[in-house]
């Protein structure tokens, strides 16, 4: 059986049943665990799979972000973690870029006893910490349309903000992603975070392994676009050696 067969094969079992473990796979097929695991990352790479522990399963669709709220609460362990060794990666005197999310919140609580930073956002939770609990130089909030739940800012006005700056360094955290890279569920969401990559001489991708797998309408960038990828070590074997095969620096930061 050639390989388009038997992922042919593979995707009629997942829109069957959502998941299937690599042993299923294997008996279905009859060939190798190795061979099944060829045909998952071709699949993988184009988007339409993602690894779980053991097997494999159909991207998870992503409509609508959570809240800031929801978001604040889950895998708090993870995101410190995350937060510690994306800190590390900050030069004396640079401009640090905080996209919104709760990963970059505990970015700029990592980075707040540095006097020597100076910080752009679009997120109004981070803005409101570092005013009032960093001794950081200049901060700069990018204004346009709120988004309430995500307590954010988006769209046009927002995009045209950051792409006046010259970021040294920018950390971009996404609820969705894959092998291809982050996605957003809105155009308003897409257009900030392409200014952003633009925008600054080292983009980071910031997000824990939870997010591996979602996908959401839009496609914000291009996993090659990323200086590095930090998550924790929950991720799938499957996509550290996607990233790994797109040469792109991949940091597991270990919650424990």
């Amino acid at each position: 059986m050639i390989p388009l067969e038997r992922q042919r094969q593979i995707l009629e079992v997942l829109q069957g049943q959502g998941t299937a473990t690599i042993a299923e796979l294997c008996d279905l097929l009859g060939v190798s665990h190795m061979t099944v695991r060829r045909d998952i990352n071709a699949l993988e790479g184009l988007g339409r799979v993602a690894s779980v522990s053991g097997g494999v399963s159909l991207p998870a669709r992503l409509v609508l972000d959570q809240s800031h709220a929801v978001k604040e609460g889950m895998c708090l362990a993870e995101k410190a973690a995350i937060a510690r060794r994306a800190a590390a990666m900050v030069g004396s005197g640079d401009l640090v870029l905080l996209d919104a999310g709760t990963t970059t919140l505990a970015i700029a609580r990592e980075l707040a006893d540095r006097s020597d930073l100076a910080f752009v956002t679009n997120d109004l939770a981070i803005a409101t910490f570092l005013s009032e609990s960093a001794i950081c130089g200049d901060l700069y909030l990018a204004s346009g349309r709120v988004d309430r739940a995500n307590l954010s800012t988006e769209g046009d006005h927002v995009a045209s903000f950051i792409a006046d700056f010259n970021v040294n360094i920018a950390f971009l955290s996404t609820s969705s992603f894959d092998l291809r890279g982050p996605s957003v569920p809105t155009e308003a969401k897409k257009v900030v975070k392409r200014a952003i990559v633009e925008s600054s001489q080292r983009t980071v991708l910031v997000t824990d392994s939870t997010k591996y797998g979602r996908v959401a309408a839009l496609r914000a960038a291009r996993l090659a676009e990323f200086d590095a990828v930090i998550t924790d070590t929950g991720l799938s074997e499957s996509a550290r050696e996607g990233i790994a095969d797109a040469d792109i620096p991949l940091v597991l930061a270990d919650a424990s």
